[in-house]
């Protein structure tokens, strides 16, 4: 059935879920790069300093004040190895840190997702048979078969919006209270379900070959794996 239009309302937004904050993996990966580029710029100050201080000591000045300087930096440039060394420790360190706080944040952000939406996990232990009877509409030989893939496609679009608690009566309704942050394919969703619209108004007026309709399709399978439904 095709969407009724109604006078423009500004009906309240629903989000599908809270943006994300920036992603804390990509924070640290920054800090451990801006610690390697320390950690390197001070091996080359400290090589330029060795390079002057640790030569001929005519070469810095005459008199015990100018041997000293040379003595002192020649003492701070033999502990300059275990410093590299401290270095390299603490950034391998560092990149276990990382690995082990990327999985932890998968493992926590998988769980905040079944936190809010349970009703939407049942459907991830097994296959969506609704979603197998599309894909072998698809494969047929018959127009006819096409055109149901699409419009049983369209059903799970609707489905998949009821359990996101979208507002509004029609598929229309519901992704136009969408929030485009929240739902990255929602361009895919709007043009599958015109096509759908056309099919149903036109019926076979309307010229639809198969590829055109695994092309539909396609569209469909984008939005429901943004969603995990299949």
């Amino acid at each position: 059935m095709a969407d009724e239009k109604k006078p423009d309302s500004k009906a309240p937004k629903t989000p599908i879920a809270p943006v994300e904050p920036t992603d804390p993996f990509v924070e640290i990966v920054w800090l451990l790069l801006s610690l390697l580029v320390v950690v390197y710029l001070l091996n080359r100050l400290f090589v330029f300093l060795s390079s002057i201080f640790t030569g001929d000591a005519g070469v810095v000045g005459i008199g015990s004040w100018s041997l000293w300087i040379h003595d002192f930096f020649i003492r701070l440039f033999s502990y300059f190895s275990y410093f590299q060394l401290f270095a390299y420790i603490i950034t391998v360190l560092l990149v276990m840190i990382i690995v082990i706080i990327y999985k932890n944040l998968t493992v926590l952000r998988t769980n905040e997702r079944k936190l809010m939406y349970p009703e939407m996990q049942s459907i991830l232990s097994a296959k969506n048979p609704q979603w197998e009877r599309v894909l072998a509409h698809t494969e047929s030989l018959n127009e006819n078969d096409w055109r149901l893939a699409i419009m049983e496609a369209d059903i799970m679009l609707d489905d998949l919006l009821n359990k996101l608690s979208l507002s509004g009566e029609t598929i229309g309704e519901k992704l136009k209270s969408v929030e485009k942050s929240d739902f990255l394919t929602i361009d895919n969703a709007w043009e599958a379900h015109k096509i759908r619209n056309q099919i149903a108004h036109e019926g076979q007026a309307f010229a639809l070959n198969q590829r055109e309709a695994k092309r539909v399709i396609g569209l469909y399978r984008d939005v429901f794996e943004e969603f995990q439904t299949i």
